[in-house]
């Protein structure tokens, strides 16, 4: 499996979790996972979002611990940062957030 069918099937099982714990519908779920992934690079986000109702500001800080719960158990091996760019570009191809740097360890 090449990396982008790898991280579908993460972002499938990160999906799942959240509706889960969440007890909320498979897209309300994946609108769920993409407002907290989304930076708002992408020209959808500016242009079209409020009238699709996608404020990134409405999560509770409980929905964001959850949800970043889940990306840490899934993506266990991969820095945040790097595991929400690939998220996002699995929920919103075409429109990909910049790619974070690599840290450095010193």
């Amino acid at each position: 499996m090449n990396d982008l069918g790898y991280d579908r099937s993460r972002v499938e099982m990160m999906i799942i979790h959240i509706s889960e714990n969440e007890k909320v519908s498979r897209n309300e779920a994946r609108r769920m996972l993409h407002k907290y992934v989304c930076e708002g690079a992408c020209d959808w986000y500016r242009t079209r979002s409020k009238d699709a109702g996608f404020d990134r500001l409405d999560l509770t800080e409980k929905q964001r611990r959850v949800i970043e719960d889940v990306i840490r158990q899934i993506m266990k091996n991969v820095e945040v940062d790097e595991a929400k760019w690939r998220i996002h570009n699995v929920l919103c191809p075409g429109h990909p957030r910049p790619r974070p740097k690599k840290k450095m360890i010193k």
